[in-house]
């Protein structure tokens, strides 16, 4: 396929920041969300509805969403019925939103690890989710995690992820995230993945969401769109991960492909006429200063550079 404009979700008030390991002040993540709506990306993934007694950074869910900026599209995430519930609440009562990413892993053993269920009993209540949300008005986008490989069971076959992606088709979703959970895709693979679903299920929005931690997060995202991805995920600084209470069995940094590094790439090719950005770069430099320490972007690390350069 031949590209023509790309859409960008900035994960870092989500999926960045699930496993630091100290709470961020909400004042500061509203300050991180007002910064990230000025870039013009096309869609920010703001906040989890799940328990916080398993992942405490996201107590204030519902004051981050309250804080999200007019025009501003709007993703969370849960992970099961009662999550489901406080979506709804929220979404009528705090802010509009547009999407709820609900995952469940291509690999059984990961969908153990990190749900503590297994995938057929997942199945059947993402399908009580999904019917929640569709009825509400907010589009489920099923997250196929591990969909490039497994660090728990190793290689993931193709037909185990295209089995979720027909199944969700059936209940009625049109967005699907395949997502490199731990960094084991390759640009070869991740191009089949998206170009067997985009020619078998085309009317499907597409999301290439991918890890860094092996340094091809770039790579892979490029080979996404170019094979069919609607929409790439990012998070400022290369940040994010499983929860520390996710065993994963893997140890590492294992942080989602940096946005500045992305973006840069992306908008030099003419592929996201619609971002600013030197805003993209001003929101990851205070990423920086909320998380408290230099963080991955090789862009901002080669500007730090250049700067301290006599």
């Amino acid at each position: 396929m031949e590209p023509t404009v790309a859409k960008f979700c900035e994960l870092v008030l989500r999926d960045g920041i699930q496993g630091w390991p100290t709470f961020i002040p909400t004042a500061e993540k509203v300050d991180l969300l007002r910064a990230i709506a000025l870039t013009g990306v096309d869609e920010i993934d703001v906040t989890s509805f799940v328990p916080s007694s398993s992942v405490p950074q996201f107590s204030d869910a519902c004051e981050v969403l309250a804080a999200v900026p007019a025009g501003v599209r709007a993703r969370v995430l849960t992970v099961n019925a009662r999550g489901v519930e406080r979506v709804v609440e929220a979404h009528r009562n705090a802010h509009a939103i547009d999407v709820c990413g609900i995952p469940i892993s291509a690999s059984e053993a990961h969908n153990q690890a990190n749900l503590r269920r297994s995938r057929a009993d997942h199945r059947r209540a993402i399908e009580e989710m999904v019917s929640v949300l569709l009825a509400e008005g907010i589009a489920p986008l099923i997250g196929v995690v591990t969909a490039f490989g497994c660090p728990l069971q190793g290689v993931v076959p193709r037909e185990d992820v295209y089995d979720i992606v027909d199944w969700a088709y059936q209940l009625g979703v049109r967005s699907v995230m395949f997502g490199d959970t731990t960094g084991l895709a390759t640009p070869s693979l991740v191009r089949q993945t998206f170009d067997f679903a985009r020619r078998q299920w085309p009317d499907m929005l597409y999301v290439g969401h991918f890890h860094d931690n092996r340094g091809v997060g770039v790579a892979n995202s490029l080979a996404a769109f170019e094979a069919g991805a609607d929409m790439l995920d990012g998070s400022l600084g290369g940040i994010g991960g499983e929860p520390s209470v996710v065993e994963q069995g893997y140890v590492g940094e294992a942080g989602n492909t940096a946005t500045e590094d992305l973006i840069s790439m992306l908008a030099a090719m003419g592929l996201l006429p619609h971002v600013d950005v030197d805003a993209v770069l001003r929101a990851g430099e205070l990423a920086q200063k909320v998380m408290g320490r230099p963080l991955y972007s090789r862009v901002q690390l080669a500007r730090r550079e250049a700067a301290a350069a006599p």
